[in-house]
């Protein structure tokens, strides 16, 4: 397969190299994994500075925001998120879409879901948040507000997103995370899609090559990706 070239995603991730040679090839697209300062050495929002940056090089590359879509699991989606807020913050052109699979958009924990799936959560059922927030937000993390908006997208603007796909499990404890960003995103007037993985847990796409659903969800986003550059490519 020739990769359509004039299409660039750019991937948010803790690193499955695997997963994202796998969907530059189904959704024929360049896929750019995005490298960033880490925590706890660089806390939150160094991470958002850094994305904020390589999307601003390759505008200045004469890469058109058309030909850009944003994709993030766990960690990466809401960072995915923190971004484009951080685009539209700055008057930047936003980019063609954004897709999280997972996305962990509210570092406060403040969902149900945190309690409700914390048995089904095989992945994130040993999280500790105190802990983490330390490490996400630096020495001063106690002056902090895990709310604030400059650290939790969920409690951001949505005003002016482009069109975005959301996928979460239902068995996961950040379940509640996506369904936060779904709502928010449905109020601005966003184009949003939603899909859930019944039963499913945190980022099951990534697991592709054992179970038919994980396959089906991909199938569903490549659609998507496919119909939005369609959209745009017919105006």
């Amino acid at each position: 397969m020739v990769l359509d070239r004039r299409r660039i995603l750019l991937y948010i991730s803790i690193g499955y190299s695997g997963f994202e040679c796998h969907l530059s090839q189904l959704f024929n697209i360049s896929i750019l994994h995005v490298e960033y300062r880490l925590t706890p050495e660089h806390p939150l929002p160094a991470a958002v500075e850094d994305t904020l940056a390589i999307y601003r090089a390759l505008l200045r590359h004469n890469i058109l925001p058309s030909q850009l879509l944003f994709m993030g699991d766990s960690a990466g989606g809401g960072l995915a998120l923190l971004t484009v807020q951080a685009i539209i913050t700055h008057q930047l052109p936003v980019p063609r879409g954004v897709i999280v699979l997972s996305a962990w958009t509210d570092i406060s924990a403040s969902g149900e879901s945190y309690t409700r799936n914390r048995h089904t959560d095989v992945i994130m059922n040993t999280m500790n948040n105190d802990w983490i927030l330390a490490q996400l937000l630096g020495p001063n993390h106690h002056q902090l507000s895990a709310d604030s908006p400059i650290f939790s997208p969920l409690f951001g603007s949505f005003e002016g997103f482009p069109p975005m796909y959301i996928n979460v499990g239902t068995a996961e404890m950040l379940e509640d995370d996506s369904r936060g960003i779904f709502k928010k995103a449905q109020d601005a007037g966003v184009d949003v899609t939603f899909e859930e993985g019944l039963h499913l847990m945190h980022v099951y796409p990534i697991f592709f090559p054992y179970y038919p659903e994980a396959r089906t969800t991909l199938d569903h986003i490549n659609k998507w990706i496919q119909t939005i550059f369609n959209q745009k490519d017919t105006k």
